[in-house]
């Protein structure tokens, strides 16, 4: 990225916050506080030790690479946007933009009335909910009634915001005015739906999008065949279930974070239903070989991708990789037993058999920072706290800054890859004294108005069993 456009990014990233982010909404009416001299300069040397790293800080926090990022060629997509904001939520998709993210992945389902809203659950409870506790079934709901009761939840304290879910119309227009040149928003399929249901859902993306800004995905082939009748160009991505192995993962991991708690006795049913289906009746229709890849693409006939859990695509990368190269068939990853998992397996796999996107669950600093690093310029300044980041290791983790100077004292430095490193020996602290949790077990807490709502883990289909994990 050239300085012209780094400039043009912080006054981009302003706007967007001001326009759209609820924080700065709820602010608009109190006056504006003018910095003082020492405290513009303060920022302005902190701006000028993060750019000698190569990178610059957004108006609403980011981290972004001022040039090229470094991160093997992926296209880098953002999961249900955000993982800043609540899920699927307006202000997720926005951060996710702001972030530089490649695409924006996010999930829709039609509700009783026929209204696409974006919702990953096949129920409410677990990210979206009501103050009355009563789960209901997204196509059950009727959109010009009951929508307007549901509130996003908070994924890390578990309370309902203030805030409506979105219908796809209102997050495709916020899209449409935040996005820049070359973001695409990924849609995903979530409802078995109609055909007419269907043309809805591309008249409404084309109208509020325009062509070649949105895709579609989904696990349900049959939406997808349908979806290539009503719109013989637009490019189609199919999703393959989770493995077996991931599944029961994900399980053992739903239990042991629930074990301990009174959530896990009221869902214990759910939970062992969920184990049982991922060992005696899992079954998932695979394409991730050479002749299995003709067949997806007999089905899907042109311009399509495949998306496959990182599981199942290490186990067959070598041969998988170069039949879809030379098909022109797209191939991105996706996991649902956490972040971390999926890292450390790109991060293991030769450069030439790495897929060509990924769906991931970090900012793009804290997914690339790990990859490669840009060089670090020498930094000239007085300012003691610019000092003090230019002094550090290349693989300071700049998204950690503002505990540097604890650390600092302590002879440590936050570093990339959720760590701690010494300043001294520059050697690896255990990562369980990172202030950063690694792979979090899933939050199952709830606010004391909503302590008696049912979550339902058993959901439909089959990769709605994970929980986004930050």
């Amino acid at each position: 990225m050239h300085i012209f456009s780094y400039k043009n990014s912080l006054f981009f990233s302003f706007i967007i916050s001001c326009l759209f982010l609820t924080a700065c909404q709820s602010t608009t009416s109190e006056p504006a506080q003018k910095l003082t001299i020492t405290e513009i300069t303060a920022t302005k040397a902190r701006a000028d030790a993060i750019a000698a790293r190569g990178f610059y800080e957004t108006e609403i926090g980011n981290i972004n690479y001022i040039a090229q990022r470094q991160c093997s060629d992926f296209q880098l997509q953002s999961h249900r946007g955000s993982i800043r904001y609540p899920e699927n939520s307006i202000n997720a998709v926005i951060d996710a933009i702001d972030n530089n993210f490649d695409v924006v992945e996010i999930d829709v389902r039609i509700t009783r009335d026929d209204v696409w809203v974006v919702h990953h659950d096949a129920r409410t409870g677990r990210e979206t909910g009501t103050i009355d506790n009563k789960q209901r079934k997204i196509e059950s709901i009727r959109y010009e009634k009951e929508w307007g009761y549901l509130r996003e939840r908070d994924q890390d304290s578990g309370m309902l915001t203030s805030s409506v879910p979105p219908s796809f119309k209102q997050l495709a227009s916020a899209f449409s005015s935040a996005s820049k040149p070359g973001q695409k928003l990924n849609i995903e399929i979530k409802s078995r739906a109609g055909v007419d249901d269907l043309k809805m859902l591309d008249y409404l993306a084309f109208k509020y999008l325009g062509s070649g800004n949105y895709f579609f995905s989904s696990l349900e082939m049959r939406n997808l065949i349908r979806m290539r009748n009503i719109n013989p160009d637009i490019y189609l991505a199919y999703i393959q279930s989770p493995a077996k192995a991931s599944l029961q993962k994900l399980a053992a991991d739903l239990k042991k974070g629930a074990g301990s708690d009174p959530i896990y006795e009221r869902n214990k049913e759910q939970l062992e239903s969920i184990q049982a289906y991922g060992s005696r009746r899992h079954r998932v229709t695979r394409y991730d070989s050479p002749v299995r890849l003709d067949k997806l693409k007999k089905q899907l006939k042109r311009n399509f991708g495949y998306v496959l859990d990182i599981r199942h695509y290490r186990q067959s990368a070598n041969t998988l990789k170069y039949a879809a190269k030379r098909s022109g068939i797209p191939i991105a990853t996706y996991s649902i037993n956490g972040h971390d998992y999926h890292e450390k397996t790109l991060l293991a796999q030769s450069k030439q058999h790495r897929p060509d996107s990924v769906i991931i669950d970090d900012t793009v600093y804290g997914f690339c920072s790990v990859f490669e690093l840009p060089t670090v310029k020498p930094l000239y300044t007085t300012d003691s706290n610019a000092k003090l980041i230019a002094s550090m290791p290349a693989d300071l983790d700049l998204e950690r800054l503002d505990n540097l100077a604890n650390y600092a004292q302590n002879k440590l430095y936050p570093a990339v890859g959720n760590t701690l490193k010494s300043t001294a020996t520059e050697s690896y602290i255990p990562k369980k004294t990172a202030t950063k949790s690694t792979t979090p077990v899933p939050n199952l807490e709830i606010g004391s108005r909503e302590a008696d709502e049912a979550f339902n883990l058993e959901t439909d289909p089959v990769i709605e069993l994970e929980l986004r994990k930050k």
